[in-house]
């Protein structure tokens, strides 16, 4: 039987407002925010974008510091923040990110929330023992 032990944690808070479309081009939301965000952010309720944007950067943010790397060889649009059919958010994660992590021997765990300005996350890395 596998055991697990916790391989890294990470936090991270985004001011909302920082994410305004005044703020950021089409171009940055490119550079920032994976393919499959971009699509879910069109079916996101008006109103809510900024929630959306913030908590998803706050997520990219807590997992590269959980994995130790910081954004060094990663670019954030690598990490894909999506929700389950519950509404839990999971990582989907491309390029160099992917192969850093070795998925089959690492869980990650997520946990995202907004309250006034602050969007927040939190992440737990755990790798496979033994």
């Amino acid at each position: 039987m596998a055991t697990w032990r916790i391989a890294g944690v990470g936090v991270d808070a985004v001011k909302i407002g920082r994410l305004s479309r005044e703020r950021m081009s089409q171009h940055i939301l490119n550079r920032l925010f994976h393919p499959s965000e971009m699509t879910e952010l069109e079916t996101i309720k008006e109103g809510c974008e900024l929630e959306f944007l913030a908590s998803r950067y706050a997520a990219k943010e807590a997992l590269v510091k959980a994995l130790g790397s910081g954004f060094r060889g990663i670019y954030p649009s690598e990490i894909g923040v999506l929700s389950d059919s519950e509404g839990a958010p999971h990582f989907v994660l491309s390029g160099e990110v992917k192969a850093r992590c070795n998925l089959n021997e690492k869980r990650i765990h997520l946990s995202l929330t907004h309250e006034g300005e602050l969007a927040l996350a939190f992440v737990v890395v755990e790798e496979q023992c033994g």
